[in-house]
């Protein structure tokens, strides 16, 4: 089991709320100032996709993906994205990004 050790005589000087705060406030400065000094572009990426799209990935090929109806679809299925790959080759061309 995993266990925090911290100094002795060590007190925290956010509570647990302004911690989480101070967390994200952390992540949101790092990956502005990386995306800025990188020339980075932020593109969401799927949560789920329709199976004839072809942008699932076929695991090791015993696995299968996680699979659902949708109900405002009547039933139509969709999967779990488990693994971007294709996708993000999909979004570059999408989206008009290019080589450099």
């Amino acid at each position: 089991m995993n266990q925090t050790v911290f100094p002795e005589g060590y007190q925290s000087a956010l509570n647990l709320h302004d911690t989480q705060i101070a967390i994200k406030t952390v992540k949101d400065f790092f990956q502005k100032h990386l995306a800025q000094n990188l020339n980075l572009e932020r593109v969401s990426a799927p949560l789920f996709v329709l199976p004839e799209s072809g942008l699932n990935d076929n695991l090791n090929g015993i696995e299968r993906p996680v699979s659902f109806g949708i109900k405002e679809q009547d039933d139509k299925p969709a999967e779990v994205v488990h693994s971007l790959a294709k996708w993000k080759r999909f979004a570059l061309d999408k989206y008009g990004f290019q080589v450099g």
